[in-house]
């Protein structure tokens, strides 16, 4: 092929010249670099943003519904989707410890049965991310014991078996000499979901069985939480309960974390339109290589003319040595970062220091994301490649050899 030895003599053998040669491996590396670099970080914060996601949903209910029961033509339609539900207590209390220290936390009445399955989905989630969780074990929550979230523990400063007050909210606002409502409790057990939202606010209790005395709490209310067997499938079930029921009040997971998943988008959005510019940066720079290429090679392209190759077969022919060029770095940048992302998403070891809740770094490889990479790479290629080239059509054969012969008599 004309084009490849055009690529390997006019560009990287040393007949090139030292500033042709030097500039094009800086142009092939650096594409390279961006593209890698660009499907890597990429890869990596998708897979953290695929881990929060898991650990939230196994602490978080897929679509909630506002009262303590569901219709009967609600729960043919959920029956039919073989989802299952079941009905919570949800309050805001104030808790204070016995060295006096104050905080809010929203507390969650479960049922023994609802609780066994939210213990079991976060230890299944926890051991998906790490490779190994402690097990909960059979926790049954008796009069007056409640799960506390873990930071939310640690800023309260107790532990197990320690000993709290919880009040009603609106009790602080009783006038002096009045004693709010409030009930002492224990605290049996830690739970850690890893979501660090979850951790600093979440009180569980058995429902029926603890936070009576805190009576018709203003914050109370009822609520029936809904699991599918996807968490992909809840705005249908909600378009779908709304459409049976009208009336009822229904929010779905990514309803309530709506902020938390746009943040999470918009910096790999951020992220990823800096290494792009820094990729097309890189890229560009095979303009002056070939601008160069063209300036000092005007006697082989009037040669190449005068033999009979038409202005257009000589333009497309440097701008397919341009996109051998870029070609090769994004390909070479494409493979590399999808075998690193494999590499460390198979590699379960321990990288990141213990503070942080997840020690290892995920990489999760998008197939459409890097084939979008690659593509709009080469287009950039090919456009970069296309506009220095463009001077050829304005080049006359007999021009280019007189040019070049009279610049040589001088």
């Amino acid at each position: 092929m004309l084009e490849l030895d055009f690529f390997r003599h006019f560009l990287l053998s040393r007949r090139a010249g030292a500033l042709i040669r030097t500039i094009a491996w800086i142009s092939m590396i650096g594409v390279t670099l961006g593209v890698f670099a660009l499907i890597v970080v990429i890869s990596v914060m998708n897979g953290f943003h695929g881990s929060i996601r898991g650990r939230l949903l196994a602490a978080e209910p897929h679509v909630v519904v506002a009262g303590s029961q569901l219709s009967a033509a609600v729960q043919e339609r959920l029956a039919a989707r073989s989802a299952t539900y079941n009905s919570v207590e949800k309050q805001d209390v104030v808790i204070r410890t016995s060295d006096g220290v104050f905080s809010g936390a929203e507390a969650k009445g479960l049922d023994e049965k609802a609780l066994a399955k939210l213990l079991h989905d976060v230890h299944e989630a926890n051991r998906d991310e790490r490779g190994e969780s402690p097990s909960f074990g059979e926790i049954v929550l008796g009069p007056s014991e409640v799960l506390l979230g873990a930071d939310l523990a640690r800023s309260l400063g107790i532990t197990y078996g320690d000993k709290m007050t919880l009040i009603a909210p609106e009790g602080l606002l009783l006038p002096p000499g009045e004693v709010p409502r409030f009930e002492r409790v224990v605290v049996k057990s830690l739970l850690t979901t890893n979501v660090a939202d979850l951790d600093s606010r979440l009180l569980i209790y058995g429902k029926g069985r603890s936070l009576n005395a805190l009576g018709a709490n203003v914050s109370k209310r009822n609520e029936v939480e809904i699991w599918l067997p996807s968490a992909a499938d809840a705005e249908k079930v909600k378009a779908e309960i709304v459409k049976t029921d009208a009336g009822l009040r229904v929010g779905t997971w990514a309803d309530r974390n709506s902020s938390l998943f746009q943040a999470l988008n918009l910096e790999i959005f951020a992220i990823g339109l800096i290494l792009s510019l820094s990729t097309m940066i890189a890229g560009f720079s095979i303009v002056t290589v070939l601008m160069i290429l063209v300036m000092q090679k005007r006697k082989e392209i009037g040669l190449l003319m005068s033999l009979g190759l038409s202005r257009k077969k000589t333009q497309a022919l440097f701008v397919r040595v341009g996109m051998m060029l870029s070609g090769t770095g994004v390909l070479v940048g494409a493979v590399s970062g999808v075998l690193v992302c494999i590499f460390i998403d198979s590699a379960k070891t321990s990288i990141l220091p213990d503070f942080y809740y997840d020690t290892t770094i995920p990489a999760k490889v998008n197939p459409f994301f890097v084939m979008g990479v690659v593509g709009l790479a080469l287009a950039l290629g090919w456009l970069a490649s296309w506009a220095p080239v463009r001077s050829i059509t304005a080049l006359e054969p007999a021009e280019a050899l007189r040019s070049v012969t009279l610049h040589r008599g001088r």
